[in-house]
């Protein structure tokens, strides 16, 4: 398996998929290239969610079992198609931003099983900010409230909470403007 190499196209993309049948999640058996069949199957739900967003990624390249590490910047050999920002976070960095199916493939080829992206996008604000401070950003657009079981909430207290923020955020989405969407 060390040697395998499959090249993909998704998108009008190729990808260059490397060891397509390593075991990334060993409890279910599944593999690289079924991560990346699954990315590039649920974009059409995802893709809305990161466009124009710059995503830190976590990478398990051994899989879930093995050692994981975030990546804010580009690793080398990222294909010359993926879109990318360059953001200052101690230095210049360049970002993601996913807009494709085939950006999400990249994702699962590099073993990326988890994003995280800001509460706003690039582009020009769509309310007065000061230029100044954040000349690269629009206005945030969304807010997420992370619940995360733990010791004395679980699951379903979770739920719970998640339902009284969604009731209580509504009058702010419809002051906004952003009508009635649960992320």
């Amino acid at each position: 398996m060390g040697g395998d190499v499959t090249v993909l196209r998704v998108a009008g993309q190729e990808i260059r998929l490397t060891t397509p049948g390593r075991v990334l999640y060993p409890a279910s058996g599944t593999t690289k290239s079924q991560v990346v069949a699954y990315y590039v199957e649920v974009a059409p739900a995802m893709l809305p969610h990161l466009l124009g967003r710059p995503a830190t990624r976590k990478r398990w390249p051994e899989g879930v079992d093995g050692p994981a590490f975030f990546a804010k910047d580009l690793e080398p050999g990222t294909p010359a198609w993926l879109g990318r920002v360059q953001v200052q976070d101690n230095g210049p960095k360049f970002y993601p931003v996913f807009e494709t199916p085939a950006g999400l493939a990249w994702l699962g080829q590099v073993s990326a099983l988890e994003l995280h992206v800001p509460q706003w996008r690039f582009g020009a604000p769509t309310r007065p900010v000061d230029a100044t401070a954040f000349p690269h950003v629009g206005w945030p657009d969304r807010v997420v409230f992370d619940l995360d079981p733990g010791h004395g909430a679980g699951l379903r207290e979770c739920v719970e909470v998640a339902f009284a923020a969604a009731g209580s955020a509504r009058p702010a989405r419809r002051a906004i403007g952003s009508g009635d969407q649960r992320q």
